[in-house]
């Protein structure tokens, strides 16, 4: 059945970039069973069966849920060496991290960890197969904004003495560790700063707009649990894909890139109101804060850089949202 999902996925792995990069390449993707892991797989999938393509993907993750009989999978802690070995590589995707509020309070130290294990042990592997890298950094890494978009040479505030700045403390580790790497050792390596991403997830998330999403499509009564004046740079699935793309065939050795859908000036408030809206629900305000939740007020990320490569959503986040709830509510008849 022809799907949005089906048309995202379409419309990215269609997009005009130098494709032929990856033809009969072997790429290595770390948290490849999560959410944009899983859809750059579906991606690079349609590339091999339209293009003939004949991508070879491994992936890395402690589980294999969703992984199709087409693609190797290792069954591995990022935390640990990789010592097993491996077919020939030609490209890394470091992934792997937890990604929302509830695990880092409820695993503070595993976020940490995997973090910078994770990127350490990926890096080595880089190192030995003497091939590109990409990490997926996060807006995080720049803590409270200045109230203008944030460049990628805005240095950010974090208060480093909260167990939360552990997520954002760990994604500037792993990007320094990057820039080790690079220094010492000429490893090529690339970093994608994705602002906050959304979708058709259908794993438990504690992010503030995926619950939003969830409420929406379970025809509940969307649940704010501040005053909704935050102002965030957003990033619809498929546009974080198609960027991390982009800078894994482009994106130039040593730079970090900011990559979030364009701003449409509205706040958080306004977009859970929006998807209340597609619904039919309203909004309840409940001012009790989620444990692991952003402080955040201001954090809207400038992305001229990547623009710069050719790079640009395709998505609004209006419209990002609108497919995700279709989708979702597809997903649940």
């Amino acid at each position: 059945m022809y799907t949005l999902k089906y048309e995202d996925i379409k419309t990215i792995a269609e997009l005009h970039y130098d494709w032929d990069k990856l033809r009969e390449k072997t790429m290595f993707i770390s948290g490849g069973t999560g959410f944009i892991g899983g859809f750059i797989i579906d991606v690079l999938r349609y590339r091999n069966r339209y293009f003939d393509n004949k991508i070879n993907i491994i992936v890395c993750s402690r589980n294999k849920d969703g992984i199709n009989d087409n693609i190797t999978y290792i069954k591995h802690d990022i935390t640990q060496p990789i010592i097993q070995r491996l077919p020939h590589i030609d490209y890394i995707i470091h992934l792997a991290s937890n990604t929302h509020p509830k695990q880092y309070s409820n695993d503070p130290i595993g976020t940490i960890i995997t973090n910078v294990y994770g990127s350490y042990n990926l890096l080595n592997l880089a190192k030995e197969n003497r091939v590109r890298l990409l990490l997926a950094s996060s807006v995080e890494i720049y803590g409270d904004g200045n109230g203008i978009p944030m460049t990628e040479e805005y240095c950010g505030y974090i208060d480093c003495n909260t167990v939360r700045a552990g997520y954002n403390e760990s994604k500037r580790v792993s990007e320094s560790l990057c820039q080790s790497f690079i220094s010492q050792f000429g490893i090529d390596c690339v970093i994608a700063r994705l602002a906050r991403v959304f979708g058709p997830d259908t794993k438990k998330d504690s992010k503030a707009m995926a619950q939003f999403i969830d409420c929406a499509v379970k025809g509940k009564d969307i649940v704010l649990k501040s005053k909704g004046e935050q102002r965030f740079s957003f990033l619809y699935v498929a546009d974080a894909v198609s960027g991390i793309i982009k800078l894994l065939l482009d994106g130039e050795c040593g730079e970090a890139y900011n990559i979030a859908a364009d701003d449409e000036n509205m706040t958080l408030g306004g977009y859970a109101e929006f998807i209340s809206n597609l619904v039919g629900r309203k909004i309840i305000y409940d001012f009790v804060g989620v444990p692991g939740s952003s402080k955040s007020t201001y954090a809207i990320i400038d992305c001229n850089k990547i623009k710069k490569l050719g790079w640009t959503p395709i998505y609004s986040v209006s419209e990002g949202l609108r497919r995700t709830v279709e989708i979702l509510k597809d997903v649940r008849l």
